[in-house]
């Protein structure tokens, strides 16, 4: 007999309107998971709330360059209804097919949600909308490729505490990382060259290819947090199918006085520049889906540093978002 899965999307989040910005700041600065505070249940809020109205109008400019709102619950919307749409499809495949030995994943039906970690819908609204449905099988896939407890393991903690909270115990399978997965990295490939050929000069030994990844301050990688070594993992990855001769990895999005993951993108280009790059091709290595950082920070900010720095032709590679082969891998790994 067939039965419903449901399967959970994780995403950071963002703000819909500018005057959701502030308090979207507030709950990114309540995770305890990656703020930890002395006496952190007493002052973290307050100090959260405090932090949020500092850095809300330098954070609204970017949102307001960008139209005036996150687009992320927007694109993650669409990865969700193309997934469910793949799994359905290929569950009935199987079935008509009537093959001898069918997976048990096979059986089920598939039902995907979107689970914002710092804005709407969040994990409470999604947990009771699961538990009223009677859910009893609960895939959690993050759409971080790599994992990091200040990602993954942020959205993954705080599904679970609410779970506890609502008295909500279904069976759960949680998808802890996926950069290996070879649709994922042939997406990017695919991606990469086709960006490749819209430059006016698309010889890939006159191209400086930055593949930038959103930063981590130095104090998780210590501790033992895997991201650096498995963003690391995905560029050899694909600068192996590549086999461009001249990629660099680099971080962004930096904030604070911490030491963070290097080197900066903002500083790589620079050093391109003056080394003689004219022309710079940049990917979005550890995001799928496109938000402020792709759109805002690289695609306006640091567009505007190269133009400065000299460099002709600057190009921002689109996140995956609803790419099929991403799709592809997305169903895989529920199906695996």
């Amino acid at each position: 007999m067939q039965t419903h899965r449901a399967v959970v999307l994780f995403n950071l989040g963002g703000p819909d309107s500018l005057a959701a910005v502030e308090p979207f700041l507030a709950n990114l600065f309540s995770d305890p998971d990656i703020f930890r505070v002395p006496l952190g249940r007493l002052i973290q809020k307050p100090l959260a709330r405090f932090i949020a109205r500092r850095r809300a109008p330098e954070a609204a400019r970017g949102y307001r360059a960008i139209g005036g709102r996150s687009p992320l619950l927007e694109n993650t919307l669409a990865q969700a209804q193309a997934l469910q749409a793949e799994l359905n499809k290929q569950a009935a495949v199987r079935v008509a097919a009537g093959a001898a030995r069918v997976q048990a994943s096979s059986g089920f039906e598939h039902d995907v949600y979107v689970c914002m970690r710092y804005w709407h819908p969040r994990a409470t609204e999604v947990v009771a909308q699961l538990k009223s449905k009677g859910y009893t099988d609960v895939v959690l896939l993050p759409l971080y490729p790599q994992y990091s407890v200040t990602t993954s393991g942020s959205s993954y903690n705080e599904f679970m505490r609410v779970c506890r909270d609502a008295n909500y115990a279904p069976s759960i399978r949680f998808i802890r990382d996926w950069y290996r997965q070879p649709d994922y990295q042939r997406a990017i490939v695919e991606s990469l060259r086709q960006a490749l050929r819209e430059l006016p000069d698309p010889d890939p030994a006159h191209v400086e290819c930055l593949f930038s990844a959103h930063g981590l301050p130095q104090k998780f990688v210590r501790a033992g947090d895997p991201y650096e070594q498995q963003v690391r993992a995905t560029y050899e990855a694909i600068r192996a199918q590549l086999n461009w001769p001249h990629t660099t990895l680099c971080y962004q999005s930096r904030v604070g006085p911490l030491e963070w993951l290097k080197p900066y993108t903002d500083e790589v280009i620079r050093a391109k520049a003056a080394a003689g790059a004219k022309q710079i091709l940049v990917y979005p290595i550890a995001f799928v889906s496109d938000h402020i950082e792709t759109l805002y920070e690289l695609g306006i900010t640091y567009a505007q540093l190269a133009r400065d720095c000299g460099v002709s032709h600057y190009r921002v590679v689109p996140a995956l978002n609803a790419h099929p082969r991403l799709i592809a891998a997305l169903r895989d790994l529920v199906l695996t």
